[in-house]
């Protein structure tokens, strides 16, 4: 295992091994080093924060607040959009939002239970109350909250949203283009609440904000990162066995036993080899879906490292389990359908070859 990853997770620990010791004497250079695999692996502030806590921050003390500032920003975006939509309707959540730990998000993803002609009038009203449209896709609009200012707005519809905070994407369905991969009647009941220093936020609980996070990191993503690694554990150590009954009827109603499987096979690969044992819970979990376990056990050597990105025949598999589903299947039929469309087709192929390129997201 690469000797910066490995003492990056050391240094961060595990909710598992709460008696971490890692040393605490990291030079400048390892610091800088550090933050950087941090920064890719979308745990940046985690990192940072950590450091400030053990009075060890020194020259990235700037750093640190300049992301706490996006953090806390971006979580004022979050209950402001909550608060305005529910005024008008209880049928929404914000998800892959919520984490147990501090974090720095390029945008706030809200899920709209609703009817497209009722979204279409949620927007409307957002429109008249303070935010402001950027684009639209087939699976959603890109809002800006106008409390950021129009000079900061970034109205870029590809690889935009530059420095966050203000973003908020609204979802028709949980999908990547027209392309479902899980069906949001699914999870509908699990919306919950949460506290915020700047209100409640509305939001899916971790019983069905875990496979959504797990799965958008294979489609669309590609990508598995800290994030995920950290989210999981920690999702999963405050889960009762009723919540992971709940998260594993869910996975297998949605056909996608295969995602979460393959990410948690890679969380507890990585534990095992940096903290020398596996989680009974996460163990539990897989011995109840279908394990991949064997490939990851292979795949980390001396030079792995995260971000890992998933084998095409990994995302394939996921693709076609998914379509054993009937909405999976109308949604991946739907998107072949529109593939006619130039516009569209040529987005598709410079978002997949941007995935597969790319070092983080």
């Amino acid at each position: 295992m690469n000797s910066n990853f490995y003492d990056l997770v050391s240094f961060l620990g595990s909710p598992f091994a709460e008696d971490n010791r890692y040393r605490l004497d990291l030079s400048k250079r390892e610091k800088s080093e550090l933050y950087e695999l941090a920064r890719i692996n979308k745990v940046r502030l985690f990192f940072l924060e950590k450091l400030k806590n053990l009075g060890k921050l020194s020259a990235l003390e700037d750093t640190f607040e300049a992301d706490m500032d996006r953090y806390l920003e971006t979580l004022r975006t979050a209950a402001g959009i909550s608060a305005r939509l529910k005024e008008v309707t209880e049928y929404f959540a914000i998800f892959k939002f919520s984490k147990p730990y501090s974090h720095t998000p390029s945008d706030v993803d809200v899920l709209l239970f609703l009817p497209n002609y009722e979204i279409s009038s949620i927007v409307s009203n957002l429109l008249e109350n303070g935010y402001h449209k950027i684009g639209e896709s087939p699976s959603q609009f890109v809002l800006y909250d106008l409390r950021g200012g129009f000079a900061s707005m970034d109205t870029r519809t590809v690889e935009g949203k530059q420095g966050g905070k203000y973003y908020i994407d609204l979802y028709r369905e949980i999908s990547a283009s027209y392309f479902i991969y899980i069906s949001k009647n699914t999870v509908e009941n699990y919306r919950t609440t949460i506290d915020s220093p700047y209100g409640p936020i509305q939001t899916l609980s971790p019983t069905a904000d875990l496979p959504i996070v797990l799965t958008h990191s294979i489609v669309p993503e590609q990508l598995f990162t800290l994030a995920d690694f950290y989210t999981s554990l920690s999702f999963i150590k405050h889960m009762g066995q009723e919540d992971i009954d709940d998260m594993l009827k869910l996975i297998k109603e949605n056909n996608i036993t295969k995602a979460i499987a393959t990410s948690l096979s890679l969380t507890r690969s990585i534990h095992e080899n940096v903290f020398g044992f596996v989680p009974d819970e996460v163990d539990n979990i897989l011995n109840r879906l279908p394990s991949q376990g064997d490939f990851f056990e292979k795949q980390i050597s001396n030079e792995f490292s995260l971000p890992y990105r998933y084998e095409p025949s990994i995302i394939i598999g996921v693709l076609m389990e998914r379509m054993k589903n009937k909405k999976g299947l109308m949604s991946m039929l739907n998107q072949g359908l529109h593939m006619a469309d130039p516009r569209l087709m040529r987005w598709v192929i410079y978002n997949i070859i941007l995935r597969r390129t790319r070092d983080t997201y």
